[in-house]
């Protein structure tokens, strides 16, 4: 995929930025992000106007710019996530992250990566079940937002919301010990390695993989009981 031009990349940067601000919060000046991404103030002006022009920030003369409420993804502003089901949360994560994956191989930036890693780090400690699941939306909620799709990002946070309705208690007949931690914790760590070396095939298959063995588990959690991967922790 060719790299994107310095209006796109000044666009991507935005647009991630607008995704994780609140109704009315004030976006970084023109200046200091010019100085970011190393671009010239025209491309950052080029893509607040393509912003302006969607609807999605308003610019207050003499105070900056800011998240219009149109910004906002209709699912966060109509309150409750949807009422849906332990399988059709994993057919979503089946569907979204192996696409997300393969994105963010091609767009995240230094500090997307740090902020993953940081995430990462939380999977790798020895925590409570319920505790690494959480851990487990929220990296890939950071992974979705370096995809600098703000869609994508939002989809992502309504499977975590989804998720997080149904609760945190281990999945009925869903074992959860410290081998199948070690696994799942190595499984993520390879996706990381992958985005980083921009490996992009690699983070698509492994996120593939990683989402059909929860299905499979699901399905049958005594399916392949000798193998640690087939009962996943994260579901």
């Amino acid at each position: 995929m060719d790299e994107p031009g310095p209006v796109e990349r000044a666009y991507r940067h935005l647009i991630a930025c607008v995704s994780n601000v609140d109704h009315g919060g004030r976006l970084p000046s023109e200046r200091a992000l010019a100085t970011r991404l190393g671009v010239s103030r025209q491309s950052v002006r080029a893509a607040f106007r393509r912003l302006r022009q969607s609807g999605r920030v308003v610019r207050v003369v003499g105070s900056g710019s800011f998240v219009a409420a149109s910004a906002l993804p209709a699912a966060a502003r109509a309150g409750a996530p949807p009422d849906a089901g332990m399988s059709d949360v994993l057919e979503v994560r089946h569907i979204l992250e192996p696409v997300i994956a393969a994105l963010a191989t091609s767009r995240a930036t230094g500090e997307d990566f740090a902020r993953i890693r940081l995430r990462l780090r939380e999977l790798q400690r020895p925590n409570e079940p319920g505790t690494y699941k959480k851990a487990g939306y929220l990296f890939w909620q950071e992974v979705a937002r370096a995809t600098r799709n703000p869609l994508l990002a939002a989809i992502y946070h309504l499977v975590t919301e989804c998720r997080e309705q149904l609760g945190w208690d281990p999945a009925s007949g869903l074992a959860a010990d410290a081998n199948r931690h070690m696994v799942q914790v190595r499984l993520a760590e390879q996706i990381c390695e992958a985005m980083q070396t921009r490996d992009r095939e690699r983070a698509r298959s492994l996120a593939a993989e990683r989402t059909r063995n929860m299905l499979l588990a699901l399905a049958d959690p005594e399916a392949g009981s000798g193998d640690p991967r087939w009962t996943v922790l994260d579901i």
